[in-house]
Order: C-alpha cells, then sequence, then structure tokens
C-alpha cells in the first residue's frame, strides 16, 4: 500500500502545496475530477478547491468528461478515476491526450488496478494516486501537475519566442545576403571591362574577392599617347567596410595634373591620396594598401610607387636565364599618416619583360619560400595569371581572402581581364564584350537589363541569377534573358524563369529549339508566350559570381520547383516527391 502510495512522482514531492494565488495573479486553474464515486468526488474536489482550482468541474464516467472536455477546453487537470462505467478512465485518457493536450492528468488507482496505473503513466499521465487518497497527498500531486504544466507553458512561449527571433534573424540574414550579393554587382561594375590598346605589351587582370564584395581593386588606364597607367589596391579587412575604402580610394585618385593634363608622377598621386583619405575619415585601423605604376611606352620605362603593398615582382632575361627582381613598397600604407611621404622606382623595361602585382590574398603567409615559388612560377614558361593563381590558392573557399593579380607583358599578345569569368579565349579579341565559358553574364543597354546565359544553367548559379533578376525587376526595368548561348536548363532554372516571366517585363531571346522544348514539355506557356525571334544588340557583359548561402540555395530550389508543380497535374506529379522532400529537408 505504502508503494502505490508515493506514486511515480513521490520521490520529490513537495511537502506542503502553494499557497493561493492573490487576486492580481493569472486566472485560477479549472480542474475536472472523473469518478463515479460521489464521496471520491467531493474529496477530489475539495483537494483542487484548496489549491487554488476554481471552478472544479465533475464527471461520473468517460463519456460525460469528453462533453465537458469539449465545452471547457481551459481545463488545466483532469483527476480520474480508472474503472468506471460506460468509458474507463484509460480510454479517456488515450482520447483526452489528443483532444485535450494542455490538460495534466492525475490517474486514481486502487491495488486492483495498480498496473492500469502504470500503463496510464505510460500513455502520458502526470502521476497516480492511491484509493482513497489523503487530503494532503492528493493536494501535493495536483500542485505538483500544476506546476509542470506553467513550467510546460512557458518552455512552449520561450519555444515559440526562439522561433519568431529565429525567422527574424534567417529574414534579415536573407535581406543581407541579397544587399551583399547586389553589392557585389555594383562593385564589380567599378573594375576595368575591357583592356586599353597597348602596341607591344599585353596584361592580363583576375579578380576573385574572398566574399560577395572585398576590399580588392585594380584599374588600367591609358594616359595620352605616351602613358598607361595601372594600380592595384587592396582595402584592410574583409566584406563592406574594405569594399567601402576601396571605392574611397578609388574616388580620390587623381592620375593627371588638372591643368596641362599631363600625368602625375606615381609618389606625388600616392601622397595626395593619403592626405584626402586621412582628411576623410579619421577611424583607427581603416587603410589600404596600394602600388601604382606609370608605364611610358616612348622609351620603355617603368615608374613605381608603393604603399605598405606586398612587393612587385619583376622577370626579366639575365646572363643565367630568366631572373627575379622584388621592388618592395616605398611607403607606408595610406590613411594612417596625412604628412607621409613616399619614394619611387624607375626600371626600364626590355622585351619579354614580366611584371607581376598582387594582392596579400595571393600569398598569405608572405615567407621567403612563397615569394620564391612565386618567382619561379613567373620565370618558367609563359603561366597565365590564371594558372599563376591556381598554383599558389590552396586555402579553403570559406577561409579564402581577396585575391587579385595583375600581369604585364612586354610583348604583344592578348590582354584580358578575368573579373570572375572563366578563362577566356586564346583567340579572343583584344577588348572582346562577350566573355566565353559558362555562366551568368550580366550587362545593360539605354533599354534594359542583360542576363545571357552560357552552357549548361544549373541550380549553382540560380540564387545569383535570381537575385539579380529580382533587383533589375524591382527597379521597374525591362530584362533580357539570352539563351543564345545556352545548351540546357535544369528544373530550377526553368522553374526560376517561369517565376521572373510572371512577374512581367521579361522577353526571351536567343531560344534554342532544345530549349524551347524543354518549355512545351513542362507547359510554360507564358514562357513560350515571350520569347522574341529579333534579339537586340547585346551590351559589354561581365560574369556573375556563383557563391551564395547553402540554405537560401535550397530555399530557391524549393520556389522554382513549385512554381512548375503548378502549371499542370503532369508537372505536379513528376516533382512531387521532389517537393516533400525540399520541404522536410527544410523543417
Amino acid at each position: 500500500m505504502n508503494a502505490i502510495r508515493t506514486s511515480q512522482h513521490g520521490m520529490n514531492r513537495e511537502a506542503t502545496p502553494s499557497p493561493s494565488p492573490s487576486p492580481s495573479a493569472a486566472p485560477s486553474p479549472v480542474a475536472l475530477v472523473v469518478d463515479d464515486e460521489l464521496v471520491t468526488r467531493m474529496l477530489a474536489r475539495h483537494a483542487l478547491e484548496s489549491v487554488g482550482c476554481d471552478p472544479v468541474l465533475e464527471a461520473a464516467d468517460g463519456v460525460a468528461a469528453q462533453e465537458i472536455l469539449r465545452e471547457h477546453p481551459e481545463v488545466a487537470v483532469v483527476l480520474t478515476d480508472i474503472v468506471m462505467p460506460r468509458m474507463d478512465g484509460l480510454e479517456l485518457l488515450r482520447w483526452g491526450r489528443e483532444a485535450a493536450p494542455d490538460a495534466m492528468w492525475i490517474v486514481l488507482s486502487g491495488l486492483d488496478t495498480f498496473d492500469s496505473a502504470v500503463a496510464a503513466i505510460r500513455l502520458g499521465a502526470f502521476d497516480f494516486v492511491a484509493k482513497s487518497p489523503r487530503t494532503e497527498e492528493l493536494e501535493v500531486s495536483v500542485h505538483n501537475a500544476l506546476k509542470q504544466r506553467r513550467l510546460l507553458a512557458e518552455h512552449a512561449r520561450l519555444h515559440r519566442e526562439l522561433e519568431r527571433k529565429v525567422k527574424e534573424l534567417e529574414e534579415t540574414s536573407e535581406l543581407l545576403r541579397r544587399d551583399l550579393q547586389r553589392a557585389e554587382v555594383i562593385q564589380r561594375a567599378l573594375l576595368p571591362r575591357n583592356p586599353p590598346p597597348m602596341e607591344g605589351y599585353c596584361i592580363q587582370a583576375v579578380y576573385r574577392p574572398g566574399q560577395h564584395v572585398g576590399g580588392d581593386l585594380y584599374d588600367v588606364v591609358r594616359l595620352g599617347e605616351r602613358h598607361l597607367a595601372f594600380y592595384l589596391a587592396d582595402a584592410t579587412g574583409h566584406g563592406v567596410t574594405s569594399a567601402m575604402l576601396s571605392v574611397l580610394f578609388k574616388q580620390r585618385l587623381v592620375l593627371t595634373d588638372a591643368a596641362t593634363g599631363r600625368a602625375l608622377p606615381p609618389a606625388s598621386v600616392l601622397e595626395a591620396v593619403n592626405r584626402s583619405l586621412c582628411q576623410a575619415h579619421t577611424t583607427p585601423g581603416l587603410f589600404l594598401t596600394a602600388v601604382l605604376g606609370l608605364l611610358d611606352t616612348s622609351d620603355a620605362t617603368l615608374t613605381l610607387a608603393s604603399a605598405g603593398h606586398p612587393p612587385v615582382l619583376h622577370v626579366r632575361e639575365g646572363r643565367d636565364g630568366r631572373e627575379g627582381r622584388l621592388i618592395r613598397r616605398t611607403g607606408p600604407a595610406l590613411g594612417l599618416a596625412p604628412d607621409a611621404q613616399f619614394r619611387q622606382e624607375r626600371i626600364q623595361v626590355a622585351a619579354g619583360d614580366r611584371i607581376l602585382l598582387y594582392t596579400d590574398g595571393l600569398l598569405p603567409s608572405g615567407s621567403q619560400e612563397d615569394l620564391q615559388r612565386l618567382e619561379a612560377l613567373l620565370s618558367g614558361p609563359h603561366a597565365s595569371a590564371q594558372e599563376i593563381l591556381s598554383e599558389l590558392d590552396q586555402q579553403p573557399a570559406t577561409e579564402r581572402d581577396d585575391v587579385t593579380l595583375l600581369l604585364i607583358e612586354a610583348h604583344a599578345g592578348v590582354s584580358w581581364f578575368d573579373n570572375g569569368a572563366s578563362a577566356p579565349a586564346a583567340e579572343a579579341s583584344p577588348g572582346a564584350s562577350r566573355p566565353e565559358g559558362a555562366g551568368v553574364f550580366y550587362g545593360e543597354t539605354e533599354h534594359a537589363a542583360h542576363l545571357a546565359l552560357r552552357g549548361r544553367a544549373t541550380w549553382l548559379q540560380c540564387d545569383a541569377f535570381h537575385e539579380t533578376a529580382q533587383a533589375v525587376l524591382e527597379k521597374g526595368h525591362a530584362l533580357v534573358l539570352d539563351l543564345s548561348d545556352c545548351e540546357y536548363l535544369d528544373s530550377t532554372f526553368l522553374g526560376t524563369v517561369h517565376e521572373l516571366v510572371s512577374r512581367g517585363r521579361v522577353t526571351l531571346v536567343g531560344v534554342s529549339p532544345a530549349v524551347r522544348a524543354l518549355f512545351e514539355e513542362l507547359s510554360m506557356e507564358q514562357v513560350l508566350a515571350n520569347i522574341r525571334v529579333s534579339a537586340p544588340a547585346s551590351p559589354e557583359l561581365y560574369a556573375l559570381g556563383t557563391g551564395g548561402d547553402p540554405a537560401a540555395a535550397q530555399k530557391r530550389i524549393l520556389h522554382a520547383h513549385e512554381a512548375l508543380a503548378g502549371l499542370s497535374d503532369r508537372n505536379r506529379e513528376e516533382f512531387r516527391d521532389v517537393i516533400e522532400s525540399l520541404r522536410d529537408d527544410a523543417q
């Protein structure tokens, strides 16, 4: 008998119930007593009222209790016998755990129903007490049940609050991610697209931001008939702050004398931009390194000034083969001291010479061994800037710093700038406006923005494609989707194209028979109606990055397939399993 009276929670029962709530406290909990014996109901009612339950409802069996629980979903605690007519306590409990999930259940058990009481605990009852219970014992059990209910309610409230906060953070993160992707588009617009004409010289540039936006910046500018100016800058830090600092540098950089139009000496240019940066901000820790070169093509001389930048590597033919020379910094980083002085070095450039400028993302350690390895690469067979980057860049993508290379070679050849596209074809002409390689490319004309798909368009590039297209349409601009070099679109891209076309102001050009067949197979009637046979003139195009948040990519895949599924019963059946799987993963 004593074993029964201790109950499941007897080990840590409180000795006395809590005092009755004050008038200003929360509403009194509603209780229900279910028992076919009037005396037991009266005893239980007294115990429940003593711990603050009000009102205390009564039922003589499980069927009557069901009716009360349907009418009073606010019932907080149910005290039920096991053996009753019409419906016993276990059957009522099974029903109640679904119909009244917020109620706490306490089972009354005699010796002959001990096993049933244990079964009730397994079904979800909070406690059981022996019949006929002492008033104090019943009060403690009810008190503990109500306390547990309050804890569960608080846990549920905190969980809902956490879910709300997480959703807000996800939405904020999504907005930031979209802003960063759009900032990347803007920042790439600051980079040079096409090399200027350079007789007897060729130049290669490779730009890779570590994140959506970065602190690296470069340019190559023709100054008059004789001079070619080029620079490479690297702002401290990563992300938006460094990107804004590099933009500030570009705005303050003056390469020619306003009165005469003549090219200014690199050291003077760096001194002037340094003073301007120091006046523009006083925030400690914001600075950038830069190297500026001025090539005089009339006498093949190059004047260099370096503001705290990694050494420039100059490789030329020597007596014993090709040999390298390091041209180190000629002054401090920009933005630290307004009165900083800069020197400059002047070198003679012979036919076949190679001059490499790079940011510290290429050689993070800056060790002598890394410099020697870089010199060996530049002194060997004519490796391109992309091949040098591929050989030296061993960092994981998630840890990669911004990297930019600028390679000047003293011989005739093809010049090209790679701001994120695949390697340009060797036969490409200087200043080509149509970069080769698979991916998504962006450009603008006076009348519309253009997005061109090259090769196989898959979900890997779809996020950047969608965000860029959405930004264009949100501004009310027309959008042209150029598919003339697109071999294939996967289902994610197809659904995304349908979503964009549905918004209006989108036309498709260059659609091949194979791609049109995909549109027809998936009942993409609105897309088919917006295909145009004649294509407008294509603007200069540059590649969009393909990086992004995996969670956002998963959402994009889900939304695209949901869009396709809504077009026909056949599509709904075909993509049902994919959509269900994606929804499960998103939960």
